[in-house]
């Protein structure tokens, strides 16, 4: 599953939800396989939501209240960067969105 049909998949799942995302951000992550490793956040309702493709079944879906996300920041690059400090790690995603939008999501984090 690419980033688009993650990106819809998750968004679905909102909408049936009854919730509305304030930015959806595609992101990958390196790896030996690039390409493979799509995630995919949304911002909504007072949460950041996950989803990540698997080789087999349904995507992983999962959520976390905003109050647990330390912040993100964006590296502007070719393509941006964009940092996650959660649960006392920070993690770098690769961005599939332009500038713009990686740093929409970055504000959205704060609520």
């Amino acid at each position: 599953m690419g980033a688009d049909a993650a990106s819809a998949f998750l968004v679905g799942r909102l909408a049936l939800e009854g919730r509305t995302p304030r930015v959806v951000l595609k992101a990958s992550t390196r790896g030996p396989l690039r390409g493979t490793a799509v995630h995919v956040f949304a911002v909504a309702d007072d949460r950041l939501w996950l989803v990540q493709p698997r080789l087999l079944g349904e995507p992983a879906i999962a959520s976390v209240p905003l109050g647990d996300v330390a912040g993100g920041s964006v590296l502007p690059g070719s393509p941006p960067v964009v940092e996650l400090r959660l649960g006392g790690r920070t993690v770098r995603y690769r961005a599939l969105e332009d500038l713009d939008r990686c740093e929409e999501f970055v504000a959205a984090l704060s609520g």
